[in-house]
């Protein structure tokens, strides 16, 4: 009988524990689930694959393909240029697009969350691209304010007027009207008698021809580039001569701004719908320019000139090869922070490496198909001057500017190609900015649990942000700044920002992890072929972990090669030029140690162990898969990881999170809970 009792007892003690275990589990397995299945609030994407990739193109294919890729390879080689820039697309251009495509998809948040989930203390890293993009954004958008000019002239009738002398702005007695410069080349020139010996140049100057020996020592310019310069920027002489404001430059600054801030107020959606013209109708006014540039007189010479004559000697000096690396960092905009944050709002298994490929081929075409439409233009130019192509040549702004315009009143219809020309220009650079400023907003949206449904009041503050600060450039000095932030601010700072990108997520976070990451996205390879050459390559992550570093450790060396002063004028380009450019090259750099600190500081209230900022978050795509890995000691630090983000956290949860941790209630933790939440 008793020991019936005692077996019943005993049995029933069995029982409760049974249940107990199994309450237990089932509370810790419910967490768990909890844990993993509960979704984080997904942003409004694109509504397809190709406005994604569009809105990427638009971003990469800019103003430098136009009038900056074209002169560094005439100036590098020509045709012999393309080896080295082909080179580094290869080596640096592709894997970089590649890789930060894979980052900004496969964690579906701007870069700031993402190094911040890789480690806290990092997350400075992921705010360096977002700060270049706006320094980028800052001066860029003058660019597209003075190509409004343009086009408001157009409209208005006044397209003839840059290449003539006898205008307000100009100074007669060293304008050369160039259109006019052909009456200097017939048998009975303006100004001169018949049958009078002619000198072996002249110049069509305030309405004759003049020797050109008697203005050596005279700078003359054409009356297309006394437009530019005197009537659209009118600069003063030094760098703060700031003296009045260019009301026509800061109106069309205004207007570009408040274009920009609607382009991304409504987020990936209208932006991806914005690109099938702001990207496509470039492409077709290129193609158009080409088509027209190599049936003009002459064009032959132009493009023979671009590509025609390679310099396979240039190739043997160190200039053409960082030349043709900048360039390609430059145009693709590698660094900025803007492909990742696109590729956030991309679904998480969208084939990217598809779509960088696209980036890749469509960057380097526009690059070409625009080059040879300028060079064959600029041959065209060189036959009506009467001179050769290279001494018509001009780099940078002036291309733009001063020489392409005044080709186009040279042609039938100036009116149509000058419109063209610069509508082109007007939808590249406006597509490139809209992408920059958007990066810096989305970085806002992903930290700012109450800012995410008021992004028209992100994207205002921002762009007023920007706006007052490029007020500066509408001085009659904002030229010469204007040089200062294109000289300092996209180079050094987005190469920096490139490489700590590589070294972070393929030697800290590591590369198998990555690897994995990459299977997760775009599936496991499907043959031999996609394994070895494809978006799988072992290559891919040999070149991420060794090779880009070192190009970009190298190109962060090389830029600190400079010339002082700059262009060698003390005068207009002070010794403060050089201080303040290097300043804001530092500027995203300083942002590491400053969100360090901030994040050492946002632990410590929160009461999380220091080791806590050096390790992978729980709110990391890849933690459920890497925690599999974890041993029973590697498990229990995961106890010290808080499970939210500080922004996704409310004020009550977080008070009582103080409270229990300062001793005013009694500690309470549910280890069976924390042990099984995934690392």
């Amino acid at each position: 009988m008793a020991s019936n009792e005692e077996d019943s007892i005993m049995q029933t003690e069995q029982t409760e524990r049974s249940t107990e275990q199994t309450g237990s589990t089932n509370s810790s397995n419910s967490n768990r689930n909890k844990t993993e299945e509960a979704p984080e609030e997904e942003r409004d994407g694109f509504d397809n694959g190709v406005e994604f990739v569009l809105t990427c193109l638009g971003l990469a294919v800019g103003l430098g393909n136009i009038w900056r890729f074209p002169t560094r390879a005439y100036e590098n080689g020509g045709s012999a240029f393309l080896i080295p820039y082909l080179t580094f697309a290869f080596l640096l251009g592709f894997p970089s697009v590649y890789f930060e495509f894979l980052l900004g998809q496969y964690n579906g948040k701007s870069p700031p969350v993402i190094f911040r989930r890789v480690m806290p203390i990092l997350e400075g890293i992921g705010w360096m691209g977002p700060a270049v993009a706006a320094l980028v954004a800052i001066y860029y958008i003058v660019l597209i304010s003075w190509i409004s000019i343009y086009l408001v002239n157009i409209f208005r009738g006044h397209f003839h007027v840059w290449g003539k002398c006898d205008n307000a702005w100009n100074e007669v007695e060293t304008c050369i009207d160039m259109i006019s410069q052909k009456k200097c080349r017939t048998e009975n020139p303006p100004g001169w008698l018949n049958g009078s010996t002619l000198p072996e140049k002249m110049f069509y100057i305030n309405n004759t021809c003049v020797d050109a020996s008697n203005y050596t020592n005279v700078s003359l310019t054409s009356a297309t580039e006394q437009y530019f310069m005197r009537n659209i920027i009118d600069p003063s002489n030094t760098l703060y001569e700031f003296e009045t404001i260019n009301w026509p430059v800061l109106a069309a600054m205004t207007a570009c701004w408040i274009l920009t801030a609607l382009g991304i107020v409504k987020g990936a959606k209208v932006m991806g719908k914005i690109s099938y013209v702001a990207v496509i109708l470039p492409y077709v006014i290129v193609a158009i320019l080409f088509v027209r540039g190599i049936t003009l007189d002459g064009a032959g010479d132009g493009i023979s000139y671009y590509l025609g004559k390679p310099d396979f000697s240039k190739l043997g000096h160190a200039k053409t090869w960082i030349e043709a690396l900048k360039q390609l960092c430059f145009s693709l905009s590698v660094g900025h922070g803007a492909l990742m944050s696109l590729a956030a709002y991309s679904k998480k298994h969208h084939n990217v490496f598809r779509d960088a490929s696209i980036v890749i081929i469509g960057d380097t075409c526009m690059s070409l198909v625009g080059g040879a439409a300028v060079f064959s233009t600029l041959g065209f130019l060189a036959k009506q001057r009467g001179v050769t192509v290279p001494e018509v040549v001009k780099s940078g702004l002036s291309l733009a500017f001063v020489v392409y315009p005044e080709a186009m009143t040279q042609m039938p219809f100036p009116w149509l190609w000058s419109f063209l020309f610069f509508f082109m220009l007007f939808l590249l650079g406006a597509s490139t900015e809209i992408a920059l400023v958007e990066v810096f907003c989305s970085c806002i949206y992903d930290q700012s649990k109450s800012l995410r449904n008021k992004k028209w009041l992100v994207v205002t503050v921002w762009c007023t942000t920007l706006y007052l600060v490029g007020i500066l450039f509408s001085t009659r000095a904002g030229l010469y700044w204007f040089e200062l932030f294109d000289s300092y601010t996209a180079g050094f700072s987005s190469v920096c920002t490139l490489g700590c990108e590589f070294v972070i997520i393929m030697l800290i976070y590591g590369y198998r992890n990555f690897s994995d990451d990459i299977v997760e996205v775009l599936g496991k390879p499907r043959n031999s072929l996609t394994k070895n050459i494809g978006p799988h390559s072992p290559w891919f992550l040999f070149d991420w972990t060794v090779i880009c570093p070192v190009i970009a450790v190298a190109l962060v060396g090389l830029s600190f090669m400079r010339d002082y002063p700059y262009e060698g004028d003390a005068v207009k380009f002070p010794v403060s030029f050089d201080i303040i450019g290097w300043c804001l090259s530092f500027l995203p750099v300083f942002l590491v140690p400053i969100f360090a600190l901030l994040n050492i500081i946002r632990y410590q209230n929160r009461r999380i162990p220091f080791q806590s900022l050096f390790m992978l978050q729980k709110q990391h795509s890849s933690y459920p898969r890497i925690s599999e890995g974890f041993d029973e000691e590697q498990q229990l630090l995961q106890e010290d990881l808080p499970e939210k983000e500080p922004w996704d956290e409310d004020g009550s949860s977080l008070s009582k999170e103080r409270a229990t941790a300062s001793g005013d209630e009694p500690a309470t933790i549910d280890v069976t809970t924390t042990i099984h939440q995934f690392y």
